[in-house]
């Protein structure tokens, strides 16, 4: 933060929007973020389709009569979330596996679909349009050895949750979508972000108010509840030593100016800061960091 205004009754300190980051840096930040939270939400689209289609399928037959078998056939949707009113059967005689073919797709390959048929008294019966072939397959498979013994009863369940290929893709996709929130958080803080510090003498009141994404705060304090204004220094690795002017209320809060090179404007921001607030001054107010 640095003073922007400053009158006999008023200083006006504030750290401007995006006032250490480039608005190019941002920018960028906000395209690359926005790409990598768009293009793994457009697969992962395709994915809750896949998942809206995989549950549990159960297959329960009953045999009614010596020769009369009745079955009920229901298959969740959304990994067995929602549950749909199974499909009645009687008279069911054999269970049948289909491949059909649907003809060729755009690049000239030959295309099929799956599923399985009931042949049943009043003729042949398709539960669903389409299903894996696997799923197809193993139930046909496990049903008609019932249907050709004398068993009372025949319960099968295929549980499609288990598959690791339908976690795969959106365990791979979320890292990606998770930077992407991140990357697009942090270019709207910076976007939104700014701080500002009042100084009222006739009010004898300082008022600090920061704005980020989240809301904005507001603290105010009276003159006599400022402890000091100093200085801070600090020297980085090529030994350069740098000053920080500080305005220090309590322990917790201590709101901290632009950081300048000459020591000497250091301090007399300093001491006029003190002045203002009818504080101290100090002749050399520099600390160490």
């Amino acid at each position: 933060m640095k003073i922007i205004n400053q009158t006999s009754s008023q200083i006006f300190i504030s750290a401007p929007k995006n006032y250490s980051l480039p608005v190019d840096f941002i920018a960028t930040v906000l395209v690359v973020g926005s790409g990598f939270i768009f293009v793994p939400m457009l697969m992962m689209s395709f994915q809750f389709e896949i998942l809206s289609r995989t549950g549990v399928l159960r297959v329960n037959c009953d045999r009614v009569e010596p020769q009369q078998v009745n079955c009920q056939i229901s298959k969740s949707k959304y990994l067995d979330f929602v549950q749909q009113e199974p499909l009645k059967y009687k008279f069911v005689n054999s269970a049948k596996y289909n491949v059909i073919d649907k003809g060729k797709d755009s690049d000239g390959d030959q295309v099929y679909r799956y599923n399985f048929s009931l042949l049943t008294k009043f003729g042949e019966k398709v539960p669903f349009e389409s299903i894996k072939s696997s799923t197809a397959n193993s139930i046909a498979s496990a049903l008609n050895p019932f249907l050709q013994s004398k068993q009372e009863s025949f319960r099968y369940t295929l549980d499609e949750r288990s598959e690791p290929s339908l976690y795969i893709s959106m365990i791979f996709l979320i890292p990606f979508f998770a930077a992407g929130f991140s990357s697009v958080w942090f270019a709207f803080s910076a976007l939104a972000y700014s701080e500002e510090i009042i100084l009222d003498k006739s009010k004898y009141q300082l008022r600090h108010s920061k704005r980020t994404l989240l809301g904005t705060k507001v603290n105010s304090f009276r003159f006599n509840e400022v402890a000091k204004v100093d200085v801070l220094y600090a020297t980085d690795s090529y030994k350069n030593i740098y000053f920080t002017p500080r305005i220090t209320v309590d322990s917790n809060r201590q709101f901290s100016l632009d950081t300048i090179k000459d020591r000497q404007i250091a301090i007399k921001i300093a001491n006029d800061l003190n002045r203002f607030m009818g504080l101290p001054e100090e002749e050399d107010p520099v600390v160490k960091e």
